[in-house]
């Protein structure tokens, strides 16, 4: 007899594809790596930001000291629960840390934002598809890929890439910000 899976909701608010989206972008050739904020109950999960951490090699120390920062800042009802990751070589394979990012985020619910390259139309676009990692659980997304892609269209026309600042360029120079209110 087959199992009925969990159905839960997903609202994913604009600004977070934007960071997300943005982000790998910028370091289209690297692997990056960030972290999803937002709540999380039975039934529905809302994403409501997101904080672009690492576009190089990442320090275990480092990592804890963005997250200690972050969450520091958090309102008590908005957590980090999930992680996004964009890999630049390896399709569909969840990075080590990326992995051990979500072993830590310690919710039944984890979601890993997975961003790729698609081929639409002799284009390529980016897509960013919720992974659920678990396998009773089927995620219902409230939002599309035509969506996403038409908010970052726009960024990407106006080059903010260039100007999205993540963690390990805040750790070089701390006077960049890398919460990047400026896309709100």
């Amino acid at each position: 007899m087959d199992q009925q899976l969990e159905q839960v909701s997903v609202d994913i608010q604009k600004i977070v594809y934007k960071k997300a989206m943005l982000h790998a972008c910028k370091y289209s050739t690297e692997d990056v790596i960030g972290i999803l904020i937002g709540k999380i109950n039975d039934k529905n999960i809302s994403i409501v930001d997101a904080y672009p951490l690492f576009h190089s090699r990442v320090s275990l120390n480092i990592l804890e000291v963005s997250l200690d920062i972050i969450q520091s800042e958090l309102q008590s009802d908005i957590k980090i629960i999930g992680i996004y990751e964009a890999r630049a070589n390896s399709r569909g394979i969840m990075s080590e840390i990326a992995q051990e990012m979500l072993q830590n985020i310690n919710q039944k619910q984890a979601i890993l934002m997975r961003i790729s390259q698609i081929e639409l139309d002799d284009s390529l676009l980016l897509n960013a598809k919720i992974v659920s990692l678990n396998e009773n659980m089927k995620y219902v997304i409230n939002s599309s890929s035509t969506l996403e892609w038409k908010i970052i269209e726009d960024c990407l026309k106006a080059g903010l890439h260039w100007k999205i600042i993540d963690f390990d360029a805040h750790f070089e120079n701390v006077q960049l910000n890398f919460r990047n209110q400026y896309l709100e």
